[in-house]
């Protein structure tokens, strides 16, 4: 891809609706310094200097299209409690629309607490992650509401469905979704992909794509022949699979394969990194791109991210910049 090809594509982002439907999360980060072990237990003390709250699963998905300038619109479930106050206060001052967001008191917002320290190297590391969450299937009256929230939602350009099997993309949610005059993209999860069945794309990592055929491990011939079974096996016109440090295999309808290398120079941290992959390939497709060039510009995503400490953005600058160097 040129420069001045990808300059064009990504020129066109801010010309795009997406409705982000999923397991909305907050990110909850402890940043302190570390410099002695607690008497109490073999483990580090952390001096607590600053927290920060991020969206993270779905919201993070959000996030990431609305920093690329797109017009967004988030969709899920959250506690009527403080961390779903610091969810939305998070998603509204970055111009997140949440007309599809449904609050309820039986839940808990799910929320991942970070607590990051400083180790001897002055680099920040990951202590322990704290999770608080509900996984029970949303469903009843809890269900119609979203639905209903989606439905009077503005007809956006696309769908992005983020699956972190927390109960909200169900059979019944994703059956509303295909009925939607749109493309559709799903970052799927479990060993299930029965209810992603005829969309328009799905953006598994290599191991949630062995896993639907209860594969652990497999030789590169029989990571191909996976792709191209997912393709035909649930009629999706593309699968975009990430493959860590082998970079990204995208798998079409038609029987073609593409392999685009890993841009990543180091890898801090890829929280969210398939969150910011799959967003960018998405809203570079509505932006013109062929299916091999969103790939490509997915994966430059992705690069940038993994070198980020926590979960984080890419802007738009970022990514010309990484092609340049690449």
């Amino acid at each position: 891809m040129t420069p001045n090809r990808l300059r064009e594509i990504l020129s066109d982002f801010s010309n795009h609706s997406v409705l982000i439907i999923g397991d909305l999360m907050l990110d909850h980060y402890l940043w302190g310094v570390t410099k002695r072990i607690s008497p109490e237990a073999p483990v580090p003390v952390v001096s607590v200097e600053s927290e920060t709250y991020r969206p993270g699963g779905a919201a993070n998905v959000a996030y990431n299209l609305q920093v690329l300038g797109a017009n967004v619109t988030a969709a899920g479930v959250i506690g009527r409690d403080t961390n779903g106050e610091h969810l939305k206060k998070a998603l509204s001052d970055e111009g997140i629309n949440l007309l599809g967001v449904v609050e309820t008191p039986d839940r808990p917002t799910t929320a991942k607490m970070r607590i990051m320290g400083h180790t001897q190297y002055r680099q920040q590391q990951q202590m322990m992650r704290i999770d608080r969450e509900v996984t029970n299937t949303v469903e009843g009256d809890l269900l119609q509401h979203l639905l209903d929230a989606i439905t009077h939602a503005q007809s956006p350009d696309a769908i992005f469905v983020s699956d972190y099997a927390k109960g909200v993309v169900t059979p019944e949610l994703m059956e509303t979704i295909r009925r939607a005059n749109c493309p559709v993209v799903a970052d799927p999860k479990g060993r299930n992909f029965d209810k992603y069945h005829g969309v328009t794309a799905i953006s598994p990592n290599q191991s949630e794509a062995l896993g639907v055929f209860n594969l652990d491990d497999a030789d590169e011939d029989t990571v191909i022949e996976v792709g191209h079974r997912l393709v035909k096996q649930y009629e999706i016109a593309q699968v975009y699979m990430t493959r860590s440090e082998k970079g990204v295999a995208l798998f079409e309808a038609n029987g073609k394969v593409t392999h685009i290398p890993a841009t990543a120079r180091d890898v801090f941290d890829v929280s969210g990194a398939g969150d910011t992959t799959a967003a960018v390939y998405t809203l570079a497709m509505l932006s013109g791109a062929s299916p091999a060039e969103a790939a490509y510009i997915g994966n430059l995503a992705g690069g940038i991210v993994v070198g980020k400490v926590g979960v984080d953005t890419v802007s738009i600058d970022e990514l010309i910049e990484v092609d340049h160097i690449s």
